[in-house]
């Protein structure tokens, strides 16, 4: 479901994805930056598999079928035990 925002196409996706790898040196060296295998990597920006969500996420993207749109982050609070806020944050 898009929120009517950016919504981009897997060839966005695609694009950004290339030149995040291009920013730090390469496939190789983006693939390791974000645990990610190289191969799957190359898959991904080569169309022969879709970017699943380890890959979305390190470039600040969602899925939203059919189309990809930006992350939006949600606030993330922990309560104690009399039902007080003791943090509230914001995660990706």
């Amino acid at each position: 479901m898009t929120t009517g925002g950016t919504v981009l196409k897997r060839s966005d996706v695609i694009d950004r994805l290339r030149a995040a790898c291009k920013a730090v040196g390469g496939q190789k060296v983006w693939a390791d930056r974000h645990g990610l295998s190289f191969g799957y990597l190359n898959d991904v920006l080569n169309g022969r598999r879709p970017p699943g969500d380890s890959v979305l996420r390190t470039i600040n993207l969602q899925r939203a079928e059919p189309t990809f749109e930006p992350r939006r982050p949600r606030e993330v609070v922990i309560h104690a035990a009399d039902g007080s806020v003791l943090v509230a944050a914001w995660a990706s």
